[in-house]
């Protein structure tokens, strides 16, 4: 039932930040005034002072309708541009700025989902996949959350080999590559940490 969300944020240095806050489908190359999402930041530009902080208030407002038997997620950005910086303190000399910017997964949960999102790593189900001389895994979700990993590998003779993680959306499959091995190998057991809803881990393991 919570239709809106609180981010801090703190500015730690000695100079004010001007910071803009937008959210996004996907696409980290979309410019902020061309996405349509049902979320509004605000305020979308502001200005924090040195050891200061701001409070931006993710709302949703139902604009778009999102699925109701499954999550979706968007992108919470956070834009931080630096001071224009003084011109006789800076005069011929060379200056470089940057800009920096934040990205945050934001999920939207509808009300009434079966199962738990805790459990939603533990139901994931494990395939060889791939062609000959590449070994690749199929992972297929079944729950209707969403499931992102902080790493996992795959154990086979005695060895670990890093597999190359990614989010796995509701109701989908995802490949991925297992670096390091060639092909498939007999008897392998996946190992993974998946991130739970405070950020913490979820250790599993599956036998292939």
């Amino acid at each position: 039932d919570q239709k809106s969300v609180n981010v801090r944020l703190e500015n730690k240095g000695n100079n004010p930040l001007l910071v803009q806050s937008w959210l996004d489908t996907g696409d980290d190359n979309a410019e902020p005034g061309s996405i349509t999402v049902p979320f509004t930041a605000t305020p979308p530009v502001s200005r924090i002072d040195a050891k200061r902080g701001q409070t931006i208030k993710l709302m949703y407002t139902a604009s778009t309708s999102l699925p109701k038997d499954r999550e979706s997620v968007f992108w919470f950005n956070v834009l931080e541009v630096p001071p224009k910086p003084d011109a006789e303190k800076v005069a011929n000399q060379s200056l470089l700025q940057l800009a920096f910017r934040t990205r945050i997964k934001l999920f939207y949960r509808p009300d009434g989902l079966k199962g738990n999102p805790s459990e939603a790593p533990l139901a994931l189900k494990w395939f060889w996949s791939g062609s000959e001389g590449k070994a690749s895994l199929r992972v297929t979700n079944p729950t209707p959350y969403y499931v992102s990993f902080s790493s996992g590998d795959l154990e086979a003779s005695g060895k670990r080999y890093p597999i190359d993680v990614k989010m796995i959306a509701p109701f989908s499959d995802e490949v991925m590559k297992v670096t390091g091995l060639n092909g498939k190998a007999s008897s392998a057991k996946v190992h993974f940490y998946a991130i739970n809803d405070f950020g913490g881990t979820i250790e599993g393991n599956a036998s292939l």
